[in-house]
């Protein structure tokens, strides 16, 4: 394939691919957040095009792939900037302003929403994974490609989340039946 087939090949997969990789950024980040990464997304997408794959289906996970670290850094770069607002507003005023957080977590506390609460306060890991199985409708061999790990160990790690999600879920829901609850999970 020649420069300029993968230079179409990436426009044609950007027109297809492009509300699927904002829709999965804005569920992790904020809107304005969520329109820098996918810009960011495209723009190392194509610095890497002679990596597509062939595939389309794999094209679109190594797609997420890149988005889930391009939030990554953003995250970084985000805590690293609070972190720095913090020194200098500790030297100059005696109360700082918090920093936003990123994830919205703030937000699902307020709402009352249990599931909110829940995956906001579940580890980042956690969230990821849950999120890429039950929001992004991915099969577990497509969330090892995205992931960059194996078949199996998304099994274990989504067994996990799911335990502690579960956990969580009941502390703050005490009255909920427990029976009830495992049936929803088990659907």
């Amino acid at each position: 394939m020649n420069a300029d087939e993968r230079s179409e090949r990436l426009e044609h997969l950007f027109r297809q691919t492009f509300r699927r990789v904002m829709a999965y950024c804005l569920r992790r980040a904020s809107e304005a957040a969520a329109h820098d990464a996918v810009a960011e997304v495209y723009a190392v997408a194509w610095r890497k095009r002679r990596q597509l794959p062939a595939e389309d289906e794999e094209a679109v996970l190594w797609l997420l792939g890149i988005a889930r670290r391009v939030l990554a850094n953003q995250a970084r770069s985000q805590r690293r900037w609070a972190r720095l607002l913090m020194r200098v507003a500790e030297r100059a005023e005696p109360d700082p302003p918090p920093a936003a957080d990123p994830y919205g977590a703030e937000d699902a506390g307020n709402a009352g929403d249990g599931l909110a609460a829940a995956l906001a306060q579940a580890s980042d890991a956690d969230r990821e994974l849950l999120r890429l199985a039950y929001w992004d409708d991915l099969s577990r061999g497509d969330i090892a490609t995205v992931l960059g790990i194996s078949v199996g160990a998304v099994d274990t790690r989504l067994h996990r989340a799911r335990q502690r999600l579960r956990q969580r879920l009941a502390s703050a829901n005490p009255h909920q039946d427990p029976a009830k609850e495992k049936d929803h999970a088990e659907r």
